[in-house]
């Protein structure tokens, strides 16, 4: 009788431990918009306007989500023109304060929210709201790319925030149409500031339609930081997240081109 409790009380303990670790996170793109609606092509760019959002959640709602260590973030047939826009480095966007010589490269902005709590107890969700800020920097690559500036302090955030992420722009084919994807990996002070757990559970995002001249197979056409070049169908949103395990998730929404 001795030796089934001690196998049922085991038993018990192995289940509630691969239900911990086997806790998966739960994404979805709730907010795509790309507008004007239009193809654009790639001899002639239509400058757009994109609002985007996810949500991350946990399979059990009563935890928090795992973090995540890197973003790919694309949008069919959308594709960046960020030279001809004023820029400036990348360093005057990440300190305590953002230099006033950015203030002609920012390019939009939103909001992200954390949960934030100890790795023993995933069941704690301290909410930590930070200002996004979107900059166009010069010297994140030949494509170019973003600053996400994050920005909170207590007591909204129990932490103090002040710090940005470099996101270049690759080129890839995004159901067949060439399209501008953001890349970027989350430092250790985001995932684990002061030794805790924190997790993404929604972001909001808009780049807005501002618009540049540019030369484009040798005629000077207007182009947006972001552009329509292409579209079949449906455009498709796509976000790949990975987490700290190194397994990669895909969320993707159709919406009319």
């Amino acid at each position: 009788m001795r030796k089934r409790l001690i196998a049922a009380v085991t038993a018990v303990a192995v289940l509630a431990a691969v239900a911990t670790a086997y806790a998966a996170n739960v994404y979805e793109v709730d907010i795509a918009t790309i507008t004007p609606k239009g193809k654009g092509t790639p001899a002639k760019p239509l400058p757009a306007k994109f609002a985007f959002g996810y949500e991350v959640s946990d399979s059990n709602p009563a935890n928090r989500p795992s973090p995540i260590r890197q973003y790919r973030i694309a949008a069919e047939g959308l594709f960046a023109y960020p030279k001809p826009f004023k820029a400036c480095k990348f360093t005057d966007t990440d300190d305590a304060t953002v230099s006033s010589k950015c203030s002609k490269a920012r390019l939009g902005g939103g909001t992200v929210t954390n949960n934030t709590g100890p790795r023993q107890d995933v069941t704690a969700k301290l909410p930590c709201p930070l200002k996004l800020t979107l900059y166009n920097i010069s010297d994140a690559g030949k494509n170019g790319g973003f600053s996400i500036r994050l920005d909170g302090d207590p007591p909204a955030c129990p932490l103090s925030v002040h710090t940005a992420i470099k996101a270049p722009f690759t080129t890839v084919k995004l159901d067949g149409v060439k399209t501008s994807e953001l890349r970027f990996s989350v430092p250790d002070n985001l995932a684990h500031p002061a030794g805790l757990d924190n997790a993404v559970v929604d972001t909001t995002s808009v780049v807005e339609r501002k618009t540049a001249k540019m030369m484009i197979k040798g005629v000077q056409r207007t182009v947006g930081i972001y552009s329509e070049i292409g579209c079949k169908g449906k455009r498709s949103v796509r976000v790949e997240f990975v987490d700290e395990t190194g397994q990669k998730f895909t969320a993707n929404k159709q919406v009319a081109c």
